[in-house]
Parts: C-alpha cells; structure tokens; sequence
C-alpha cells in the first residue's frame, strides 16, 4: 500500500462527492449547502486574524514577493491571499481539487495552481516564497510525510519570509472516547460519500518539540505557538486563540515560523 496513493484516493473521493462541505465540515453545510461566496469568505476571516495575530507580535511579512497555499482545495485561501501579493500558489494533492480552483479563480490571474502528487515539493523553487500558510491540511497526512512537507515548506521559504502552519498536537480523551470520536468521524464520511467502507480521512498529530526539532534542522525558528480552536468538528474558518486546551478533542497548534 502507498500512503500517498490512499491520501490522494480518499480526498479525490471527498472533491468528487461535496469538495467545499469536505473542507469546512459544518454540519449546516452539508450535502453542498455552501454557495462560493459564503464559503470563500471564510478563508477571508480566517486570514484576517491570522495578519493580525502576526503584525501584534512583530513578524514582517514580505507583501511584495509570493506566497504559497499548501493543501489548497478549491482555492479558499489563495483567492484571499491573492488580495496581499503579486503572486499566489496553490498546491493540492487532489486532481478535481485543483481542477475546481482553476475554474472558480479564473478571475485571478495572480493565482495558480499545481497538482502534487510527490512526498514533496519538488517542483517548487529553494527560496521563492515571502509567505506560506496551510490550515486544516497537515491534520490528515500521516506523521513521516507531514514532517517531510514541513521540511519542505521550509526550503521553498525566502529567508527572512514567515511560514504558519496548523497541526494537533495529540487527542486529549479516554479510550472510549478516543473510539468515538474516530467511529463517529468515520460515519459522517460514509454518510458523505454513500459508501459502506470508510474513507480515509484520518486525523494524525505532532508533538510539539518534534515539530520545533523538524523548524531547527532546516534553518529555521519557531517564533510562536499558539492553541486554535481548528480540529472542532464545525471549523469553518472562524479562527480562534484559545487560553487553555481543551479538556476532550484534539489539540490544535498554530506555528509561526521565519526562516533564517
């Protein structure tokens, strides 16, 4: 079996059956209950708090140099980061993904999308982008890929230019709870794609100081972590800053990164 193959078997599955509810999972939203604009806009909200989150504790982000969506989906970010930079790209590793993202941004000449189907980024350039951001993304890949793309993430970063990603940092439940969680996310994606065998979305998470020993190795440094509240069920861009981990449910990190 190649990990990559079923990643990339699963979410064309998910793009195939309901790609914008597959992406933000609120349950209001389901059977593709999204329009565009409502669901572009959350990609809007969610990088307005991260711009903001990242001017308050003094990272300068290179507003005339590109940025890169990695995992982009339809394109829900890079549209908005679009409106910040000369030149925005966005990679995913689902073909209808990227096909959609070509057609629904096709307004946007500054955007451009690419299919990656590699365990890395091959065809991007060392130091190209001033900005990186992935949200809701590193989740669903299993830990020796994610910490590869991270790598990569960071070698295709301009130095000085800042990369913010989001991963779990583990599941805080008991064991019965542990199996709930994983049967009932496991039945909304039967229910999803009207099949009787699971798909594969599967959750994985990092501890942090492996995520800081991945940063450090690659020349560069974590300039600030912060608990989201982006592995709720219903995330659908409304980004917050928690004070505190939650009690059950995943633990989400945010990482703000500048490379050296």
């Amino acid at each position: 079996m190649n990990p990559l193959k079923d990643l990339q078997r699963n979410w064309e599955g998910l793009a195939q059956a309901d790609p914008l509810w597959a992406i933000c999972t609120d349950p209001g939203k389901r059977d593709r209950q999204w329009t565009r604009e409502e669901f572009f806009a959350t990609g809007r909200n969610e990088l307005e708090v991260v711009f903001r989150h990242t001017a308050k504790i003094g990272i300068c982000i290179d507003r005339t140099s590109a940025a890169l969506d990695f995992g982009c989906g339809v394109g829900r970010l890079t549209r908005v980061l679009a409106e910040y930079f000369p030149e925005c790209c966005g990679v995913d590793i689902s073909p209808t993904m990227i096909r959609l993202a070509q057609e629904w941004n096709r307004d946007l000449p500054q955007c451009h999308f690419l299919l990656n189907e590699d365990a890395d980024l091959k065809s991007l350039s060392d130091n190209y982008f001033g900005f990186i951001y992935t949200s809701i993304v590193l989740q669903h890949i299993a830990e020796p890929y994610s910490r590869k793309y991270i790598a990569e993430l960071v070698r295709v970063l301009k130095p000085g230019g800042a990369l913010v990603f989001q991963i779990p940092e583990g599941l805080r439940a008991n064991v019965v709870t542990r199996a709930r969680v994983k049967l009932a996310l496991r039945a909304r994606l039967q229910s999803l794609l009207g099949v009787q065998q699971a798909c594969g979305m599967e959750m994985h998470c990092i501890e942090e100081a492996v995520i800081r020993k991945v940063i450090a190795h690659n020349g560069a440094q974590v300039i600030d972590v912060r608990l989201t509240n982006s592995c709720e069920p219903s995330f659908a861009g409304n980004l917050q800053y928690l004070t505190q981990e939650p009690t059950a449910g995943y633990v989400s990190k945010q990482y703000c990164v500048v490379k050296n």
